[in-house]
């Protein structure tokens, strides 16, 4: 396993400290996780060998011409997040830990899929460009293809992605987005902060307060009682307490991933569907959803009727944590109350990871935002740059859905972090903001470590190694 770089452990135990949460500081500070913790060699990081190794070189940059790395120290900031969660961990006897290379690419590794520019690796999302910069626009499902006539005001004859592509360079990225969140579809502005950097090409699209900028927070912590719960997590084969239970509500890959990491810790986890409206993420490869979901138990409940939602609450009501990636206000139709939840009973966590937030969903009109991984790492400014294409840089899709197993990490280890400290709390993860603390650069590193947006063609990251 390949250790986090000192400075990554110290920024990131900083902004989660700043978020509210209990960070042990020896854990941040090269004492990792004690004396019991695996020692893990320390090798340079973010190379272009680094990236290779990773597996997300095959996932960026644009088919047919060299792949890219990104300037932002990804990996070095993934492995800050992937060693405190062993360090803390191993404080609740259930040392967790977890291959960075794995949750970040193994999914495009089971699936084949490699790098397409412009276009995701699994081909549902594009970056277009709009009238004053790029914009993401995930068609992930059939109803988001329905819905782009509505977002246009115009028939579409002809290929949807053709329309897109020949419609957009007439919009502001701001008008388009809030057209596209009152219908519910997944657009997203390229964060300002990477448009202006020095791949921005066309110029980047600063969509008011759309785009985070650098006001983002990695994770924002609120509510909870804080009080002393027995902090082993029941490890496996303990039989001294029954194993603190995890009520996970959320689909597809983040919240998911959040539940297998805790799981891992000992935690039981059981997995809630909608009889009407299973995960979608069945739909998908059977071996990934496996490798999301082994080892968890499963219950379906009629969310319609009355019965069904009483169930639901009497489920919740014996959870230790709860994972979900819902509106507040469709919680509130099934009478769930996050906050009210964790200020019930001490060390209590609600992890709601969305793909915007808790605050940015209540204060939308409509449908309100709707995220992926590829379009809310877009929106976080997690993408590389080609330097290559003909007219400008143009930016590239970074990895497979990024955000997603970014977000389900850091969800994971704030909930560990709670847990250790005894700490209540209502946990808001945007994967847009996960993405953007990702991204966002280091001052005074060249490359791999921040500086410019650029990133750095292989090629040429080679022959500076030499």
């Amino acid at each position: 396993m390949v250790a986090a770089t000192p400075w990554a452990l110290a920024e990131l135990g900083d902004a989660l400290r700043a978020a509210g949460l209990p960070v042990p500081e020896e854990a941040t500070t090269g004492g990792g996780g004690g004396p019991r913790s695996r020692p893990m060699p320390v090798t340079p990081t973010h190379s272009a060998l680094d990236w290779a190794e990773s597996g997300l070189m095959a996932l960026t940059g644009q088919p047919g011409r060299p792949p890219v790395v990104p300037a932002a120290p990804v990996l070095d900031r993934a492995r800050a997040a992937a060693q405190l969660l062993t360090a803390v961990s191993t404080r609740l006897d259930s040392p967790v830990f977890v291959d960075v290379a794995e949750i970040l690419g193994g999914r495009a590794a089971l699936l084949g899929l490699r790098r397409g520019g412009t276009v995701s690796a699994n081909g549902s999302c594009r970056l277009i460009r709009a009238a004053d910069g790029w914009v993401a626009v995930n068609l992930a499902r059939p109803d988001d293809v329905e819905a782009v006539p509505a977002l246009l005001g115009a028939e579409i004859t002809d290929d949807v992605w053709d329309a897109l592509a020949a419609a957009l360079p007439r919009w502001r990225s701001r008008d388009l987005v809030e057209r596209a969140w009152l219908l519910g579809l997944p657009v997203a502005p390229l964060a300002a902060a990477a448009a202006g950097g020095a791949g921005a090409g066309a110029g980047g699209a600063a969509a008011g307060g759309l785009d985070p900028g650098f006001g983002f927070a990695v994770v924002r912590v609120s509510g909870g009682v804080t009080g002393r719960r027995p902090a082993p997590s029941g490890s496996p084969g303990s039989t001294s307490a029954p194993a603190p239970l995890v009520v996970d509500l959320s689909s597809l890959w983040a919240g998911p991933l959040a539940a297998r990491l805790l799981g891992q810790l000992g935690l039981r986890v059981i997995k809630v569907e909608s009889v009407h409206r299973p995960d979608g993420a069945r739909r998908g490869d059977p071996d990934f959803y496996r490798w999301l979901h082994t080892g968890h138990d499963e219950t379906r409940f009629d969310f319609r009727e009355p019965a069904g939602r009483a169930a639901l609450r009497d489920l919740v009501e014996q959870a230790d944590v709860v994972i979900e990636g819902s509106r507040p206000r469709a919680l509130a139709q099934l009478g769930l109350d996050a906050q009210a939840w964790v200020a019930a009973r001490p060390g209590r966590v609600w992890l709601s990871i969305t793909g915007y937030g808790r605050r940015v969903a209540a204060q939308a009109d409509g449908a309100g935002p709707v995220a992926f991984g590829d379009d809310a790492a877009v929106g976080g400014g997690l993408v590389a740059w080609d330097q290559t294409a003909q007219g400008g840089p143009v930016p590239v899709f970074c990895g497979d859905a990024i955000a997603d197993p970014l977000a389900g990490l850091f969800g994971a280890l704030a909930v560990a972090l709670c847990r250790a400290g005894g700490r209540g709390a209502l946990v808001d993860v945007a994967m847009r903001d996960v993405a953007a603390f990702v991204a966002s650069p280091r001052s005074g590193v060249r490359g791999g470590g921040g500086g410019s947006r650029a990133g750095v063609p292989v090629s040429r990251a080679n022959r500076r190694g030499r």
